[in-house]
């Protein structure tokens, strides 16, 4: 098992391997710059700044074993079966220790050892599949990584001194090089078996996690953490000032508690400190919890009469909450506490609480909004859920575009000199590369103009369809098409086109469909609903406990995959997929380079590059995909019993679809079973080889009895 640590300076990203037990007597001493050592110790100012040397500690990849490859992008060499917890803001050096020897407990705790700032313990739990294996490409480690997490943070809450503190649950999860003079390992960590997260593989299909997708989440940033690293050090020096100002007090009593919380309140208000960030910091920091009366609704309410009070006595007013209207207040304590943010793709209201312990981002149910409700009620308000429903649900929140905001951090960053796109479709193996290229590029430009809303006159009707033998890696390496920040939300694949509404809804909230098995979708489907929702640019949906339909903007574009190569079943509608043969395994062991990858799209699109086809090239589509097409028995009976002049000067005759089905008939005998003329007209009307004419008799085609 390695383990890697990632620096990056001026020069670039440097990648180091450390073997686990070399790395666990690497991390007992600090390095000759004492990097560690002063982050730790470096004295607090009147205004605290970010250490100066943060960039310079090593972040450490320990689930995940990773390599530089060919593209500059950093990939999965192996996974190492690890899930990583981390337990944060603890109160002194014992604490920590107590937890490590918490964790040691529990059979599957591989190591533990305390982090880089001396406040949180970090802790290696081995884990694997149900059958004792692991997964082997990183898409599917990503996958069982997060249910794994799940799983382990609940169960060692049980046995740990203090909460697990909740991460989004990345396989890439880093956190700083530790300095822990006696780290715990066991070398006989047995694995904990994760059930229910085993590899799925469908009827004829790849074999792939089919599991819900996560909630987008807010990772915990660097800047989160040096945020809260600069608060704590402001906390501490306010503690020696209230201490100072308490000197003489009996220490212990109900009025020494009570003027302590006080205290601290303004003193921290002087500080600038935002109200929520003083009531967050004060709990987590209290030792004097169990005494009697000691809740943090209680705390909560001395840090708002200290606030109210300081501002009112700044602005020489009588408290505000005097004057102000009720849904001011309202509104005063909830964004105070809170930041709200309008996802205007998801369509939902999301919260995080208003302070530097870092948090995910989770929607706004109705059990979070009885929970606002109650915490108002609990405050003195008399307010109902209406009232807070009316704030959550108004144009007061800030909307908020996870697409816009990832594709404005790649923007601009393309190097120019590599084309990633042709690239990636390189790794799928096929007969015409050339072509089939050259059309995935024309594709992923489309799919990310769509995602931009760059024309709203039509949609991205096209579907790169990818067809092998199962087992090809088609399903994972349509997975990867997406960035982990926008594929835990926004990639589906098993999306059912039984019902409208729910199709309807998709579209404008995915990213990327992927229809896989896809000739599990009849031919009635493919002729109807399925050509229709390919080319609408915008979708009319009612979105859950909504109550009008809404016409919005169409996100989402398709793929699909697929075992059988007689799949397509309407001739006209066959250029709307790139069928594309796959003569081998795809190549899915390397991270695509997505910075690279999005930037070169969005600088193509930007310059006008055509996202489109042209006639031209939906005409040899439609002359490739003539493999692919379905053929009925009549169109087989058709085929042996009729030829196709070119022209009408060539040797043939015009004749009926109802005479060409009875001439079969007296030919085959009671092998042929006659179809419905209208259907099987359609057919051979969208066969671009057979001259068709429309006469006061109907459809005649030109054609010669072999």
């Amino acid at each position: 098992m390695y383990f890697t640590t990632l620096k990056t300076d001026k020069q670039g990203q440097h990648l180091k391997r450390w073997e686990a037990m070399e790395f666990y007597v690497r991390i007992t001493k600090d390095a000759n710059n004492f990097l560690i050592g002063f982050l730790r110790d470096e004295a607090p100012a009147e205004q605290p700044q970010r250490y100066r040397r943060y960039k310079e500690i090593p972040h450490v990849y320990a689930a995940v074993e990773l390599r530089k490859q060919e593209n500059g992008a950093l990939g999965m060499a192996a996974f190492n079966g690890l899930v990583v917890l981390e337990v944060r803001q603890l109160m002194s050096a014992k604490v920590c220790e107590e937890t490590k020897r918490a964790a040691m407990t529990m059979p599957s705790t591989l190591a533990t050892f305390t982090g880089a700032t001396g406040t949180e313990v970090i802790i290696l739990v081995s884990v694997a599949q149900a059958g004792g294996t692991l997964p082997v490409t990183e898409p599917e480690a990503e996958l069982f990584y997060a249910q794994a997490y799940q799983r382990v943070a609940h169960i060692y809450d049980a046995v740990l001194p203090v909460h697990v503190t909740r991460m989004t649950p990345l396989l890439r999860h880093t956190f700083l090089l530790p300095l822990d003079t006696f780290p715990l390992v066991s070398e006989q960590a047995v694995p904990l078996r994760i059930t229910g997260s085993e590899i799925v593989t469908a009827e004829g299909g790849d074999a792939d996690l089919h599991l819900l997708a996560l909630p987008e989440q807010r990772t915990a940033e660097e800047s989160d953490m040096s945020a809260y690293l600069n608060y704590d050090r402001a906390y501490d020096e306010a503690v020696l000032q209230v201490g100072a100002r308490l000197h003489g007090v009996k220490h212990g009593t109900g009025a020494w508690f009570k003027r302590y919380v006080t205290g601290m309140a303004t003193a921290l208000f002087d500080k600038g400190w935002a109200q929520e960030e003083t009531v967050c910091h004060l709990w987590n920091h209290l030792k004097f919890k169990d005494a009697d009366g000691m809740t943090e609704d209680f705390v909560r309410r001395l840090v708002e009469t200290v606030y109210d009070e300081e501002l009112a006595a700044r602005k020489r007013q009588p408290p505000l909450a005097v004057h102000e209207p009720l849904m001011q207040t309202v509104i005063r304590r909830m964004e105070s506490r809170y930041v709200f943010r309008h996802n205007i793709v998801m369509g939902y209201t999301e919260f995080r609480p208003n302070h530097t312990w870092a948090t995910p981002w989770a929607p706004v149910t109705e059990q979070v909004v009885n929970t606002f409700t109650t915490d108002l009620q609990l405050a003195g308000l008399d307010v109902w859920d209406r009232d807070v429903k009316r704030y959550i649900n108004s144009t007061r929140i800030r909307n908020y575009d996870p697409i816009d905001d990832y594709l404005f951090k790649v923007s601009g960053r393309w190097d120019g000199k590599h084309d990633y796109i042709r690239a990636l479709a390189a790794t799928v193996p096929t007969d015409n590369s050339e072509q089939w290229a050259d059309w995935f590029h024309t594709w992923f430009l489309a799919m990310v103009a769509q995602w931009q809303g760059r024309d709203r006159r039509y949609g991205n009707a096209i579907v790169p369809l990818l067809i092998s033998e199962q087992g090809q890696h088609k399903s994972s390496f349509c997975r990867q098409l997406l960035p982990p920040e926008l594929r835990t939300w926004g990639y589906m694949d098993n999306l059912s086109l039984a019902e409208e509404r729910p199709v309807h809804l998709a579209m404008a909230q995915m990213l990327l469909i992927n229809l896989d098995e896809f000739n599990r979708i009849s031919p009635q489907k493919q002729q109807g609903f399925l050509k229709n929702i390919l080319q609408l640019p915008t979708v009319k949906v009612k979105r859950p406990y909504g109550k009008h339909t809404e016409e919005v903007p169409r996100l989402a574009s398709f793929i699909a995959t697929t075992n059988m190569a007689d799949v397509l079943a309407d001739p006209s509608g066959s250029r709307r997929f790139l069928g594309v043969r796959v003569k081998g395994s795809i190549d899915v062991s390397q991270t695509p380079n997505y910075e690279q990858l999005y930037a070169q799209a969005q600088h193509e699109l930007e310059k006008g590059a055509r996202y489109w086809f042209d006639d031209a090239e939906t005409a040899a589509i439609m002359e490739h995909n003539r493999q692919f097409q379905q053929q009925s028995s009549a169109e087989m009976f058709f085929h042996q019993y009729f030829s196709f002049p070119r022209s009408e000067a060539e040797e043939g005759q015009w004749m009926m679809t109802s005479e060409i089905l009875q001439t079969i008939k007296q030919r085959a005998g009671a092998a042929f079973q006659v179809p419905a003329v209208n259907a099987f007209g359609r057919a051979l009307c969208g066969n671009p080889d057979i001259l068709h004419r429309r006469s006061k008799k109907g459809s005649e085609f030109y054609v010669k009895i072999a």
